[in-house]
């Protein structure tokens, strides 16, 4: 038995029939941006959710430190399966791009050299229990599973079983060892290597892309003297190496971590439910004011990403709470999710943006609202059924909140868009109280992608920007370019700019007036009728356009028709209990028959909803109100749309000739 390996080995099994694994991972994508964030933020969750004791912080520590290669020989037998990875897919360039990588690294390394890893370890918390044949168990679900999650408390954060993957991505060898150990003193140890469906001796011996580092047959090691003593739990936690870490790179991945430390976890640190030590860097409650000064010296966060934003002005919210007329606390309890407070710094250089929390006090998200008042927002729901209600509607990445994320039965479930529509209205109140002297008539909230407000009244329209306009895209674009939802860019102040979002008159007579106002169109981006990829800039040109439509008993019947740019704005307010859609349509020229189609900017595409009432009449069907005379200049529609409900509204009209 070797000294310090202890007999430890590979074991993959025999792939006996059936899907194959191979070279390439999406998942990936989900971490390689942002490595040494993305591994702070999920270990650091995860522990979070596992507190031994409630009275104490849970303690994380991070190093980086090193084996010697001929004190573990049995490990570098993971090169004869990367090989097999190579030989099995000889032609795949994601094979050859993954894997020579690896087998070119393992071979430079000699007996005397050393193999380097991060060591992610907590501590006050319950460890990972595995009962063999038990899925429901955490040991099992991390390292033993894909896909999988042992969490069934609410106020869980990892809850969809991918967030182990930020580990396996840190680590170029995609391998990684875990030690456990139990509060009730049981201890477990396996390693873990991620790879394809490889081959050994030849094609016929495939085995399967997971392996173990084990000494007891592919199962996990139970008798702590059979670990590796490095391998070792004293105490009730978990310890997580990830194997292969470029060690040159030390000192920029030391800062990297301990900026993603306080970026996501602040709040955590604030309230002393978390200590983090990043080699000998220690961030608690003591000594986070000056390491926030230190890693954030700006007091405004004028960033424009969320991942990249500066936490520093909101800290200040929270840390110097009520201590005088700038700093803001506001609680309420919801009749959904309970009870929340908000947290604000007043300045007027502030941008308006609002970070959102729940249990376990990390950082879900960042959004601008759409006033310019001049203030830091933190809204925080400790509540724990909210916390399950706000949990439900995240996505696995845990950086949104979004109703359709809550599906039962293929059906978006109801509470959870009274519990979005819920925060919007508090924090609308919250602007309300905080502001009331500015006069205000109505506030228009970013605040989840969910509803539509309005900063100003219908008559002052002209100084209020569409938010799709100014945003960054926050989820997919549709086929021409077009963001379906958006966050506001926080470098622009939403009364400044004047840019319109667009849409287009559709006209049958090609003549030379028309060629004139294409010609005046075509530096106009908008929403278009007929999806095409915008290429570039996202500029309307003026074309002609087949399958566009003219009233009739069957329906609406296809035309050539020519595109003409008109600018519009959509304003929603509520007017007796009833929710109005003011849409502000500005045409250089008089359109006698006129048709616009309304179409709700959803979260990956969009949706139809039925139109209800329109103010200057037309024929309604649908979402489509045909027969309207649009007038030179400045044209106001009231709409009132079947579900009541404010909506991120996109127009489409035509002429009918």
């Amino acid at each position: 038995m070797n000294t310090l390996e202890l007999n430890c080995k590979w074991h993959f099994a025999k792939q006996l029939g059936g899907r194959e694994d191979g070279p390439n991972d999406p998942m990936q994508d989900n971490f390689k941006k942002t490595p040494y964030a993305s591994l702070i933020r999920e270990s650091i969750q995860n522990s979070l959710d596992v507190p031994l004791d409630t009275s104490q912080p849970v303690r994380m520590e991070f190093s980086i430190s090193r084996i010697r290669a001929r004190e573990y020989p049995n490990f570098f037998e993971l090169k004869k399966h990367i090989l097999g990875c190579m030989k099995h897919y000889p032609s795949n360039d994601d094979a050859k791009v993954t894997y020579q990588p690896m087998l070119d690294y393992l071979n430079s390394l000699g007996e005397k050299d050393n193999l380097y890893y991060i060591k992610v370890s907590d501590y006050n918390t319950i460890g990972m229990e595995y009962i063999k044949g038990d899925t429901s168990q955490p040991f099992y679900a991390f390292v033993r599973a894909a896909g999988v999650s042992s969490k069934n408390d609410a106020s869980a954060g990892g809850s969809f079983g991918f967030g182990k993957a930020a580990y396996f991505y840190i680590s170029p060898l995609r391998t990684i060892f875990v030690s456990t150990q139990t509060e009730d003193g049981r201890h477990f140890f396996e390693g873990v290597s991620s790879l394809c469906t490889h081959e050994m001796d030849n094609n016929l011996d495939l085995r399967v892309s997971v392996g173990y580092y084990d000494n007891n047959d592919g199962e996990p090691v139970t008798n702590p003297q059979n670990i590796p003593t490095r391998f070792q739990r004293n105490e009730a936690g978990t310890d997580i190496y990830i194997l292969g870490i470029d060690a040159s790179d030390k000192d920029v991945i030391y800062s990297e971590m301990v900026e993603a430390v306080i970026r996501n976890f602040w709040m955590a640190i604030e309230c002393n439910k978390l200590v983090v030590k990043v080699d000998d860097i220690e961030i608690n409650y003591e000594t986070l004011p000056t390491l926030m000064e230190k890693y954030y010296p700006e007091e405004q966060d004028n960033t424009r990403r969320e991942k990249y934003y500066n936490p520093r002005p909101y800290w200040d919210a929270v840390h110097y709470s009520n201590s005088d007329a700038r700093h803001i606390v506001i609680e309420d309890t919801l009749p959904t999710i309970g009870k929340v407070c908000f947290y604000a710094l007043k300045n007027k250089k502030a941008t308006d943006k609002i970070l959102y929390m729940r249990r376990p006090l990390m950082l879900v998200k960042a959004r601008r609202t759409q006033s310019s008042n001049g203030f830091y927002g933190v809204f925080v729901c400790e509540d724990r059924s909210g916390n399950e209600i706000l949990r439900k509607m995240e996505n696995p990445a845990h950086n949104e909140w979004s109703s359709s994320n809550w599906r039962e039965n293929g059906k978006i479930v109801a509470k959870g868009r009274e519990a979005i529509e819920e925060i919007d209205n508090f924090i609308i109140k919250v602007m309300e109280q905080m502001f009331s002297n500015l006069g205000s008539e109505v506030q228009q909230i970013q605040g989840l992608e969910e509803f539509l407000y309005i900063p100003t009244a219908v008559d002052d329209d002209d100084e209020y920007v569409n938010e799709s306009l100014i945003g960054e895209v926050v989820d997919q674009r549709d086929e021409e370019g077009n963001s379906l939802t958006t966050k506001i860019n926080d470098t622009e102040q939403i009364h400044t700019s004047k840019k319109p979002a667009v849409g287009k008159v559709m006209i049958t007579d090609p003549t030379e007036e028309n060629q004139k106002r294409n010609r005046e169109g075509g530096h106009l981006s908008g929403h278009g009728t007929r999806k095409k990829k915008n290429h570039g800039g996202g500029g309307l040109s003026s074309k002609r356009i087949e399958g566009h439509f003219e009233p009739s008993q069957e329906g609406f019947q296809g035309k050539m028709l020519t595109e003409v740019p008109v600018r519009y704005r959509v304003f929603a307010q509520m007017e007796n209990g009833q929710t109005v859609h003011n849409i502000i349509i500005h045409s250089d020229y008089e359109i006698q028959n006129g048709r616009i189609d309304l179409v709700i900017g959803g979260e990956q595409t969009d949706d139809i909803v039925a139109i209800r009432s329109c103010s200057l009449g037309g024929i309604i069907e649908a979402n489509t109100i045909s027969g309207l005379h649009i007038s030179k200049g400045k044209n106001v529609l009231e709409i009132k749309f079947a579900d009541n409900m404010r909506h991120a509204v996109k127009l489409d009209a035509y002429e009918l000739k």
